[in-house]
């Protein structure tokens, strides 16, 4: 495959490039995952990341994002409770590394951090996760100032999570609450702030291949650190809880195309892995990425890590936190 062969060498493909690609259907698709997974192996090698979250702070959210079962715009089944304190969020992060993760998210819900308390307290639980957990810190707390990023990464926060969910484009036919620039912007400030960015999207929102790559093609201009590839799980309640799933193998050569646009860049396949792949899900790691989340995701159940632990040992494949998983 031609275009792999100008990855491999260090250059940059096209959106036409990547449009070619986006055509390719049967034999052609697992080509393409081949071409991926050898770029994969060139630039980030056999070791896969492993990522795990808690829902530090549920429900409520002001936002009225499509996908999302915690929006106050839909009546749904989740959880709803404010944010937990140092303790429960350390006792998380234990089970995270003994789990196999080797970065551990704070997650809360909502547009950004309401307030110099829940600022002041989530940076507490970062000292403390800082001194007393061998694990990397991250943190999904909505959009950012740069007083709060500062706070944060002296606080001992590495990365900074937040998504784009989807492209420019695409983004006021999932969103009207905030414009798309106001999460571009966070991203600025958390790189400004010399925190690592994780920044990627949902996909199966009603996204046109068009829309996917226009997606990926900024996640390249803004140069984040790691690209999360969600899935969506359609929740009942939500506007899109009979959107069509999306199948299996159309995921993956999203995740192969997302390799060849971002070969350098930590590719992690997250929510809606198990739903949607099915028994196709070892082929993440073939189709380019390396690294996924174990464990539970924010509203919905993940599988038994142990699971996805032998998935990558059966695959040859290695993962840092090699000696403190505890089976």
């Amino acid at each position: 495959m031609k275009l792999a062969g100008k990855v491999l060498k260090g250059e940059e493909i096209t959106f036409e490039e990547a449009s070619l690609l986006s055509e390719l259907k049967g034999k052609d698709i697992f080509s393409l995952l081949n071409a991926a997974n050898v770029i994969r192996e060139k630039f980030k090698g056999k070791v896969i990341d492993l990522c795990s979250v808690i829902n530090a702070k549920s429900g409520r959210c002001s936002e009225d994002c499509r996908f999302c079962s915690q929006s106050t715009y839909y009546k749904t089944a989740a959880q709803i409770h404010p944010l937990v304190g140092s303790e429960e969020i350390i006792k998380a992060a234990k089970r995270a590394r003994n789990i196999g993760a080797d970065r551990f998210g704070i997650v809360i819900s909502g547009r950004s951090i309401p307030g110099l308390k829940e600022l002041n307290s989530i940076c507490e639980a970062l000292r403390t996760l800082s001194a007393e957990v061998d694990i990397g810190r991250c943190a999904s707390l909505g959009t950012l100032t740069r007083e709060a990023a500062q706070a944060l990464r002296e606080a001992g926060l590495e990365s900074y999570h937040h998504n784009l969910e989807t492209a420019e484009s695409f983004f006021g036919s999932i969103c009207t609450t905030h414009k798309f620039s106001e999460r571009v912007n966070t991203i600025r400030i958390a790189k400004e702030a010399g925190l690592k960015v994780c920044c990627g999207g949902i996909f199966g929102l009603g996204e046109t291949w068009k829309e996917r790559i226009e997606l990926a093609l900024t996640l390249r201009e803004l140069d984040v650190d790691s690209v999360p590839l969600n899935i969506l799980n359609p929740i009942p309640g939500t506007p899109l809880e009979n959107a069509q799933p999306l199948p299996p193998l159309e995921i993956l050569k999203i995740i192969a195309i997302y390799r060849f646009i971002l070969p350098t860049k930590d590719i992690r396949v997250c929510g809606g892995r198990e739903v949607n792949l099915r028994d196709l899900q070892s082929f993440i790691f073939l189709a380019g990425a390396n690294g996924t989340m174990i464990g539970n995701y924010l509203t919905t159940s993940g599988r038994d890590p142990r699971e996805d632990i032998r998935m990558i040992r059966d695959l040859g494949l290695r993962y840092r936190n090699l000696n403190n998983v505890k089976y």
